[in-house]
């Protein structure tokens, strides 16, 4: 077919769209209508029996009854979105026949007949969202025995009758975030046993009851987040799942074999809980676990095995907790990690070795923490050099002790810098690193800053001279009689050529 004559055809299609078109709508296609107008107060009646979409969006309709729709028609799919529709009747839906996809949703204060659905047996996807319903009838859902996708978000429902969901064997999606449900009981999904995603988020739940979750063998994806749940049980979780989230819930302890089960998980959130600790093992047999986050809660310690065997984690968040101290073997077995957060926590030091089984490409944060800039930080500081792209937000990450660098970014601090005084102790801030003790020199100008550091009773002075002059080395040993004994040890002199003057 020629250009000239396939524009012809264009137009030609085009037009008699035109002509078919209801008023106010748009008509994409023979098969799909759009309508989009406030002052719509009624469906078009005038659809084409070749229609099988039809959306209405932001339209004046209140009312969906049996005179909605004319006869014949074959609609496989119906949105009302964002309208002004109050009620819909017992008989609306009884000459869609072949409806497959339903969606009302962003109306106010709906209200359906617990007949209304009742003609629909084609139907597989319902969504009625953000409808303001505060009840659902038992039997309302029966007769959708092919329904996969159930949605009832952003409702007021504040009660579930235990039988609900009892007809919908072959249900996959369940949504029933934003609404008012502050209990559940244990029988309520016993007969949706093909239920893949579950979502609970944001409602008021506080107590899961034993047994409610046992009959979803399929269940990948669990949703409870933003609920008042402070307490698990042991068999609470089915072990097909590979999504759990339990953000923001009134969780303070958990049993150690709450996720034994979950050999499959990929995905866990625990943050914004009240946990303080975490049993050592309460992650074992997580093999497959990628994510894992525990951030915003109240620990201050972490079991130093608590991660061992998450081979394959690639992402562990410790962030805004109260972490004042890490295990030195914490990371063993993350070999692939490629985020770790601990940012926002009461971290003083580094131990020695921490990151070395990290590999080069895992992103580390560390900033809001008040570090301890001493020797207790000169495994930290090494590790930088080689390390410091790794960082994120290095510039952030300032020292908190000693007074005479708080607040210098840890980037601009000298390695010399890092010393201890004689009180300090290396253990104290959680490092292997030898004792180091700041010596004071009878310097006016500041040019000589040295530190004494004992290793295995041998005792090494280490000088930093920052301008041109000589410097004479002498020693004053006391001995555990009383005795005392000067030596002269060496002398340094300024090279030639050196000169303190400024140009």
């Amino acid at each position: 077919m020629s250009k000239h004559w396939a524009a012809v055809v264009l137009v030609l299609i085009q037009l008699h769209c035109c002509d078919c078109c209801p008023d106010l709508c748009q008509c994409f296609s023979a098969a799909k209508v759009v309508c989009s107008d406030e002052s719509m107060t009624a469906l078009p009646v005038n659809i084409s029996a070749q229609v099988r979409e039809l959306i209405v969006v932001t339209s004046g309709v209140t009312l969906l009854n049996n005179c909605s729709f004319r006869e014949n028609l074959r609609l496989t799919k119906l949105v009302v979105l964002n309208s002004l529709l109050k009620t819909v009747s017992r008989d609306a839906f009884e000459r869609l026949l072949e409806l497959q996809e339903l969606e009302i949703s962003g109306n106010y204060r709906l209200s359906f007949d617990v007949q209304t659905f009742s003609s629909l047996a084609n139907l597989t996807r319902l969504l009625l969202n953000n409808n303001k319903i505060s009840a659902l009838d038992a039997g309302i859902f029966d007769s959708l025995h092919k329904l996969e996708t159930l949605q009832l978000r952003g409702n007021v429902l504040a009660y579930l009758p235990s039988i609900l969901f009892h007809r919908l064997h072959k249900l996959q999606e369940l949504d029933l975030s934003f609404n008012h449900i502050s209990s559940v009981s244990a029988d309520v999904f016993q007969n949706n046993s093909l239920l893949r995603s579950l979502s609970l988020q944001a409602n008021s739940i506080s107590k899961i009851p034993a047994g409610i979750f046992t009959c979803l063998d399929h269940l990948e994806e669990l949703n409870l987040r933003s609920n008042l749940i402070s307490n698990l049980s042991a068999e609470t979780f089915p072990s097909g799942l590979r999504k759990l989230i339990l953000k923001k819930n009134a969780l303070a302890q958990l049993p150690h074999n709450v996720f034994h089960k979950l050999h499959h998980i990929t995905y866990l959130d625990l943050s914004q809980n009240q946990l303080s600790k975490v049993p050592s093992n309460l992650f074992q047999n997580l093999i497959l676990l990628k994510k894992l986050d525990l951030s915003e809660n109240r620990i201050t310690a972490l079991p130093g095995s608590v991660f061992n065997g998450l081979f394959s984690i690639k992402s562990i968040h410790l962030q805004k907790n109260k972490l004042s101290s890490l295990e030195v073997n914490l990371l063993k077995d993350q070999h692939d990690m490629e985020q770790l957060h601990l940012s926002m926590n009461s971290l003083q030091s580094i131990p020695h070795g921490f990151f070395d089984d990290l590999d080069f490409q895992c992103m580390v944060q560390l900033h809001g923490n008040p570090w301890r800039c001493d020797c207790g930080l000169q495994y930290f500081f090494n590790w930088l050099r080689y390390n410091e792209k790794n960082v994120e937000d290095l510039t952030r990450v300032y020292c908190e002790a000693p007074a005479v660098i708080r607040g210098h970014r840890l980037v601009s601090v000298d390695k010399e810098q890092l010393v201890c005084g004689k009180n300090s102790s290396s253990e104290f801030h959680g490092s292997s690193i030898p004792n180091v003790t700041e010596i004071p020199v009878d310097d006016d100008e500041g040019a000589i800053r040295c530190s004494l550091r004992e290793v295995k009773g041998t005792a090494s002075i280490q000088c930093k001279v920052t301008k041109c002059t000589s410097v004479t080395f002498e020693a004053l040993f006391e001995f555990a009689d009383g005795n005392k004994q000067e030596s002269f040890i060496s002398e340094w002199l300024a090279p030639a050529g050196c000169s303190n003057r400024t140009v």
